[in-house]
């Protein structure tokens, strides 16, 4: 997907006829997720993304001056049960996500794409919830963006046990407690050599 637009991309923008849609990308440890808000299947760089329509709903991607996260929304109604069962199965926490935003074209009686979908949000999953009644199953992803990351508090410590923890066996941070304490004179009581006379 582009992160830059086009000048065929922005020509179409201002058009009377404007046809957007979104293209979502999930990589789930089973398999790959492609799902687009169109209502046929369309290939895109190579790859075939379902067409969905408005069984997929993906909210506003807001855009910050601050220096923060903001996440997106991906909803699926009346999802297929290989759907289902790949939310349900798996842990679709931290699973990579990518939202693009496309346009199409009608030529010769057919759909076409306009340039490269410009990828709009890359993020994560942090949560899923599966609503379900008599007639349809929905199934909401909370993505986060990857700048959440920096927000969170890191809880590691500069201590050995701490370093141990990540690699077994590691004496770099072995000497840490018995440094705390230490008296160290820098450079004091070193006689330096004296320049020998001519």
């Amino acid at each position: 997907m582009a992160r830059g637009i086009s000048n065929v991309f922005n020509t179409q923008l201002s058009s009377r006829q404007l046809r957007p849609f979104y293209a979502v990308k999930m990589n789930f440890t089973s398999g790959t997720l492609l799902i687009s808000t169109i209502n046929a299947d369309i290939i895109i760089g190579g790859n075939t993304y379902i067409g969905a329509g408005t069984l997929l709903t993906v909210s506003n991607v807001l855009e910050s001056a601050d220096t923060k996260a903001t996440g997106i929304k991906i909803t699926l109604n009346s999802i297929e049960t290989s759907i289902l069962s790949a939310g349900l199965t798996e842990d679709t926490s931290n699973i990579d996500v990518k939202d693009s935003f496309g346009l199409l074209t009608t030529t010769n009686n057919a759909d076409a794409l306009v340039d490269t979908p410009y990828q709009i949000f890359s993020g994560f999953i942090d949560s899923m919830v599966l609503e379900e009644n008599q007639d349809n199953s929905t199934l909401t992803f909370t993505v986060e963006s990857k700048m959440v990351s920096l927000e969170r508090p890191i809880d590691r410590r500069y201590t050995d046990q701490d370093q141990k923890e990540l690699f077994t066996g590691d004496k770099g941070l072995s000497f840490v407690t018995s440094l705390q304490d230490k008296s160290v004179g820098w450079g004091a009581g070193v006689e330096l050599p004296q320049p020998k006379s001519s």
